[in-house]
């Protein structure tokens, strides 16, 4: 475990599951700076060993969990806008047979 702390790995899963919090809560912007801070510490060299695997490994649940929740916060949006849309629509509609 020696190699993965001063490789920053153990720095890394922290991060990680500090992002998988936040992208859970809807904290985008966070979810932003924390990935930011995660990657700068993957981009150095790790022991190619067990522990170092374990960690990645988890470290890629990880990310795969925040791009399902970015995908669902996502949809919810698409629906948001297109609800918007129409209801733009219907209001366009009615102040234009207003006019009349």
């Amino acid at each position: 475990m020696d190699n993965i702390r001063d490789g920053g790995l153990d720095q890394a899963l922290r991060l990680s599951t500090r992002m998988l919090d936040a992208a859970g809560m809807g904290d985008w912007a966070n979810v932003t700076t924390l990935q930011a801070q995660c990657d700068a510490l993957l981009r150095h060299d790790h022991k190619a060993d067990e522990a170092t695997r374990t960690v990645l490994l988890e470290l890629q649940r990880h990310h795969q969990s925040v791009t399902a929740l970015a995908a669902q916060a996502r949809d919810v949006i698409a629906q948001e806008l297109g609800r918007h849309r129409h209801n733009h629509r219907a209001l366009s509609a009615y102040l234009v047979s207003g006019e009349k």
